[in-house]
């Protein structure tokens, strides 16, 4: 995916829109793992104890452990599934933009920007916990990564072949369009996130970019399409 302690309620924070997509968790899991992307997103992986998610989704902490082997095989599928998701989204994108890789770039630029911006969240969770997974699982999701922006690359290189792009370091430039990406998560809400749930961690968190976008209009499909300009420039795009 790289391409709060606010004094709330966590019961209503686990469960506000915006904080985990449908596609990730198995039956059961799912309560668990949207209780501890909110609590890990404002606390940190090690400031949240297996009773605070459990106390969260109001079961017992033995029954933590029929879902979970560890706190960290819990930490490890949010991060994998998350990363995995990521990547088809952004894949997917390239792949329905057509040849032009003016098109693909800007495309998939707007794809990651869109899936940061709808899971900020898990994008804070998956951004900032790498340090505590065991390493077999941290492997994992640098290859995830890895392979994210193998994918941008070979986009650049394209757009290089067919003199679309003047890019001279297409490493760097695919780590300033993914990492701007993944900066949207830090300060953009969706519009709407928390609506009729007072205490939703998207309606508060961080609460210097709420303050400060209050009346600024912008959504989640303006700043996915100026991203897309700002990634064709930086890869030197022809008019």
């Amino acid at each position: 995916m790289r391409f709060m302690a606010n004094g709330r309620s966590p019961a209503h924070a686990a469960a506000a829109p915006g904080v985990l997509p449908e596609a990730l968790g198995r039956p059961g899991a799912r309560p668990l793992l949207e209780a501890a992307v909110v609590a890990f997103a404002e606390r940190g992986y090690h400031g949240v104890s297996v009773r605070d998610l459990t106390s969260t989704v109001g079961i017992q902490s033995a029954s933590f452990y029929a879902h979970f082997p560890s706190k960290e095989a819990l930490l490890a599928e949010l991060m994998i599934g998350g990363h995995e998701l990521h990547q088809v989204h952004v894949r997917d994108a390239i792949l329905g933009a057509g040849p032009d890789p003016i098109d693909q770039l800007r495309s998939a630029t707007r794809a990651n920007v869109e899936f940061q911006a709808m899971w900020p969240l898990m994008t804070i969770v998956c951004n900032s916990e790498l340090h505590a997974l065991a390493q077999v699982n941290s492997d994992r999701v640098l290859a995830l990564r890895h392979d994210s922006g193998v994918l941008i690359v070979a986009v650049i290189e394209r757009g290089n072949a067919s003199g679309a792009f003047a890019c001279a370091d297409i490493w760097l430039a695919m780590s300033a369009i993914g990492a701007m990406g993944v900066r949207v998560a830090w300060w953009f809400r969706p519009p709407g996130a928390g609506d009729g749930v007072d205490d939703s961690p998207l309606a508060s968190y961080p609460r210097e970019a709420a303050t400060w976008m209050s009346g600024a209009g912008y959504t989640v499909d303006t700043v996915a399409a100026t991203y897309a300009e700002f990634a064709l420039k930086i890869v030197g795009a022809r008019p």
